[in-house]
């Protein structure tokens, strides 16, 4: 499943990218935009905005009421009834949501801090926007905040 959040959920697309969905989220994006993107790409619109759902060429969508990300989250995949995969979990840049390659250490050695490349010993790069990630202690924080919210 695909999704595009609107500029008021930017926190809640992370989320969802970050277990594995792929989702659009662009800050100050019109809501023409939006929808066109959504409708070429067959996304589902998840938005905060009650006028937005009204227009008449809304592909599918969710109205998210709550306004915490972890609530959102949740709200999110019960709506849809939708499953966390727990392979997909961490595989897409939490940047532009593409799908992440696992790359050889020594090819990041220039492009992370030395403490990193001497701590860790997997990591993942993205081809679209060259972002290096790696399992560092962020992961565990969030895999606990997930956890603690029933998610994982």
């Amino acid at each position: 499943m695909k999704f595009i959040c609107d500029d008021m959920l930017g926190k809640l697309a992370r989320l969802l990218r970050a277990l594995g969905f792929d989702t659009f989220y662009q800050k100050d994006i019109q809501d023409h935009q939006l929808l066109r993107k959504a409708l070429e790409e067959e996304r589902v619109v998840v938005t905060r905005d009650r006028k937005l759902v009204q227009v008449k060429t809304v592909p599918k969508y969710v109205l998210i009421w709550s306004d915490r990300p972890l609530a959102q989250l949740e709200e999110l995949l019960q709506k849809l009834s939708v499953s966390l995969d727990r392979e997909n979990v961490f595989s897409r840049c939490l940047e532009c949501s593409t799908i992440l390659k696992r790359v050889e250490k020594e090819k990041v050695k220039e492009k992370v801090y030395p403490y990193v490349y001497q701590t860790q010993e997997n990591f993942w790069h993205c081809p679209t926007c060259d972002k290096i990630y790696w399992a560092g202690t962020h992961i565990q924080r969030m895999q606990e905040k997930l956890k603690k919210a029933g998610l994982l």
